[in-house]
């Protein structure tokens, strides 16, 4: 019966153990923050899933062409939704958002650079 209890706590130990890992990698990827305004978001009828947009003063540091950002499309619906709601009312209210983003690896979409994060400021 003991051994039962710590096989099953040494399983989720191990799950645990193993989620911290793969956030951790995933969060490897954001390596660069950049605070501004928007100045424009753009969407287009025919791929609807993606979403870019500038910010009034961007990067430069960035391994792609870093005269907009992408959102990138592994997105669900919702947490798309979210982002470009985000996006519009900073726009609307010209309020900074600061982007996360990677500028090292060239993570980019059509040649811009994907976000990881974004926050309102």
């Amino acid at each position: 019966m003991v051994f039962h209890r710590v096989l099953d706590f040494s399983m989720k130990l191990v799950f645990v153990v193993s989620l911290l890992f793969v956030s951790s990698v995933y969060a490897g990827s954001y390596t660069a923050n950049q605070t501004s305004t928007v100045t424009w978001v753009k969407t287009y009828s025919a791929n609807e899933t993606r979403i870019y947009f500038a910010l009034a003063s961007m990067p430069s540091d960035t391994q792609c062409s870093a005269n907009y950002f992408a959102l990138p499309q592994t997105l669900t619906e919702k947490q798309r939704d979210r982002y470009f709601s985000m996006l519009l009312m900073a726009k609307a209210s010209q309020t900074t958002v600061s982007v996360g983003y990677d500028n090292e690896t060239g993570d980019c979409l059509s040649g811009r650079p994907i976000i990881h994060a974004l926050s309102i400021e």
